[in-house]
């Protein structure tokens, strides 16, 4: 499915009931931080938000749309949960959005305190149209980069292992390890492409292995294909800082910041990453938009169980 003439930047995310106030939260971070449609147009890929969600995020301005049958390929669907339905279908943010020209991707589980990611994707579409730009998922910025470089090792090790064979999968654990949370691409890219077709080969081989790292498998499927032809832009990881690699701290002021080191810096994107293990912490810390005070009684009682 293509247009003519495809224009404009779409930032992107997916999301179900379950994360729907993790992604309201980006909503509000977005327009908080002075997004409108002339920046370009918010879209949620619905993979289950109940009806009063999906109204909250139309009177916001946000595009909602579904994922129709066949556009992720059978044999991965056969293996995957729901959820996993925002992670699969991420190389085919094309087809499914042919009015678009450019893809901000965000994970539901991000806010934003600096739209400057916006000009910085922008220029780099423009000087590498060909490439992805994403960020590591560990880096300097965060307290469990200077901690045990081989526990991250041995993390990135069962990832790779899971689908790949052993001499391969220890040759890409040795790698940064790039993170799909945070990603923007042209619609031209080769990636897409490459990305969709590893994902189809990889995913029947970790449900077959390891199953339970099925949600780490279309991350390690966009790593091959970019490090075997390294055609990416890494973004500075303070535009994608997971905080569950610890350095992320609530100043005062309200803004959050990186503090492994000095001077301290501003998170352009607060990422709150493996959300469901760590969210305790998230709470007391305040990571979250506005330290969670836009959360609504019921849910902060939910979040909080």
């Amino acid at each position: 499915m293509t247009t003519e003439n495809p224009a404009g930047t779409a930032i992107v995310f997916a999301c179900d009931e379950a994360y729907f106030f993790l992604a309201r939260g980006l909503v509000l971070s977005l327009l908080a931080a002075g997004f409108s449609d002339g920046v370009g147009r918010l879209v949620l890929i619905d993979i289950g938000c109940g009806p009063e969600s999906l109204d909250w995020m139309k009177e916001h301005g946000v595009e909602v749309v579904e994922i129709p049958p066949g556009l992720i390929p059978a044999n991965v669907e056969a293996v995957i949960r729901p959820v996993h339905r925002a992670l699969v279908v991420r190389p085919h943010l094309p087809a499914l959005l042919p009015q678009f020209e450019h893809f901000v991707w965000l994970d539901c589980d991000v806010w934003v305190q600096d739209l400057d990611f916006m000009r910085i994707m922008s220029h780099a579409a423009n000087a590498a149209p060909d490439a992805v730009m994403l960020a590591p998922t560990i880096s300097h910025y965060n307290i469990f980069f200077y901690q045990n470089i081989e526990t991250i090792l041995r993390m990135q090790r069962s990832w790779y292992s899971a689908g790949y064979e052993p001499k391969f999968a220890e040759e890409m654990a040795v790698q940064p390890q790039l993170s799909a949370g945070v990603f923007a691409m042209r619609r031209g890219s080769p990636i897409w492409r490459l990305w969709a077709c590893q994902i189809e080969h990889v995913f029947p081989i970790v449900a077959q292995r390891d199953p339970s790292l099925l949600h780490m498998a279309e991350q390690a499927a966009l790593n091959v294909v970019v490090y075997r032809f390294g055609n990416y832009i890494r973004l500075d990881p303070i535009f994608n800082f997971y905080c569950n690699g610890g350095g992320a701290l609530r100043l005062q002021s309200g803004k959050v910041v990186a503090s492994a080191m000095l001077p301290l810096r501003e998170i352009g994107i607060v990422h709150l990453g493996g959300w469901s293990a760590v969210r305790h912490f998230y709470i007391e810390r305040k990571l979250l938009y506005r330290s969670g005070e836009y959360l609504t009684d019921a849910e902060r009682e939910r979040i909080a169980a």
